[in-house]
């Protein structure tokens, strides 16, 4: 699925809810871990999805690129694990071990962060800046499914914007991938 157009429910602009969930190690983070970030990318993701496991790869880089920078991130499953199974906790925790990840992973069981996100796919990316406020919506790439087809990174060039204190062009690229799967 493509995001047609930017949220209106949680547009550019917006501050960073409060929001915690259980990470793959058992903690419990998500805003306040990210509080204090030059800048905070929160990124819906799952396990089973074949446009995040194209674009993965590409996230890792990036954020173990910019993190002694400042960047501080989030990845967040918020699907349904009774329909796809694959995306379960108990699943997560062994991909999180298996690669292993540079970021918090976090468990959305009751769907709530993603509503509060008007989330709509995995992958789908929010920039906030060193305030907290939503600099960029969007997608990782211009081929989140094939990593040899990217010719645009525009993760990467919003968070250097950000790390640099500008307002990353385009603020807004339609996120493509699968749709959140809701109970």
């Amino acid at each position: 699925m493509e995001r047609e157009s930017i949220s209106t429910a949680f547009p550019l602009g917006s501050t960073l809810p409060k929001f915690e969930l259980v990470n793959v190690d058992g903690r419990r983070l998500g805003s306040d871990y990210l509080k204090d970030a030059k800048a905070a990318l929160v990124a819906f993701g799952c396990n089973h999805c074949p446009y995040v496991k194209g674009s993965e790869d590409m996230l890792i880089k990036i954020v173990q690129r910019y993190q002694s920078e400042g960047l501080k991130t989030v990845v967040i499953n918020s699907n349904d694990a009774g329909k796809y199974p694959e995306d379960s906790f108990e699943k997560m925790k062994e991909k999180a071990h298996a690669m292993p990840l540079p970021y918090p992973y976090l468990y959305d069981e009751s769907q709530q962060v993603a509503k509060l996100f008007d989330a709509a796919c995995t992958p789908e990316f929010y920039l906030f800046d060193q305030s907290g406020v939503l600099v960029y919506h969007g997608t990782i790439n211009d081929s989140p499914r094939d990593p040899s087809k990217v010719t645009k990174d525009y993760l990467s060039k919003a968070v250097e914007a950000v790390l640099a204190g500008q307002t990353p062009d385009p603020q807004f690229v339609h996120p493509l991938g699968c749709s959140i799967k809701w109970r």
